[in-house]
């Protein structure tokens, strides 16, 4: 089945999100992006890609929102906020944290999400600024099945593996035993 997302957006242009935003480039449906460093949005919009000026502008148009931003206090912001994303997102848009969050906020922002028939993965990456600039990132995603089968695709712009780890909140607890394996094996 081909995919249902069109337009994505991608919040958050910074060392891992540059280059995963700038990897959709690829596909079909455009591209819209919002960071708060202005700078960081032009080699994007110097490309054809959308500016917003903030996140509910940009969920507006969108079908799949990407953030990557610093922590849970930014993500919350970013999709509760007064100028958020759940301001504007139609039902059925998919709002996918690659950010580091922790589970309980995962699963608290999941179901705000659901109450606007939003879906709300969590999505961690591995593998580095190189890994997003070569399409070869691990992604865990906590998600339903049906908000899963929503993102297989573009996140295989970006991805070389995405597995579906279990339902939200399992991706970062995924992220977490990964990193702690390896650490061990650092050590």
């Amino acid at each position: 089945t081909g995919s249902t997302i069109g337009r994505v957006g991608y919040i958050g242009l910074g060392n891992m999100g540059a280059p995963m935003a700038e990897r959709l480039f690829t596909r079909p449906g455009g591209l819209t992006v919002l960071d708060v460093v202005p700078e960081a949005m032009s080699p994007f919009t110097d490309k054809g890609a959308a500016a917003a000026s903030n996140p509910a502008e940009l969920a507006a148009d969108c079908d799949l929102v990407c953030v990557t931003v610093l922590d849970d206090a930014q993500v919350r912001d970013v999709v509760t906020g007064p100028d958020g994303l759940l301001a504007t997102a139609r039902p059925g848009t998919v709002v996918a944290v690659h950010s580091t969050i922790s589970d309980t906020t995962a699963v608290e922002l999941a179901a705000k999400c659901a109450e606007k028939g939003v879906d709300f993965v969590d999505a961690p990456v591995s593998g580095g600024a190189g890994g997003a600039k070569n399409g070869t990132l691990a992604v865990m995603v906590g998600a339903t099945d049906d908000g899963f089968a929503k993102i297989e695709e573009p996140f295989g712009t970006f991805a070389s593996l995405v597995v579906h780890v279990g339902p939200v909140g399992a991706g970062t607890r995924m992220k977490l035993a990964r990193n702690l394996l390896h650490f061990i094996a650092f050590t």
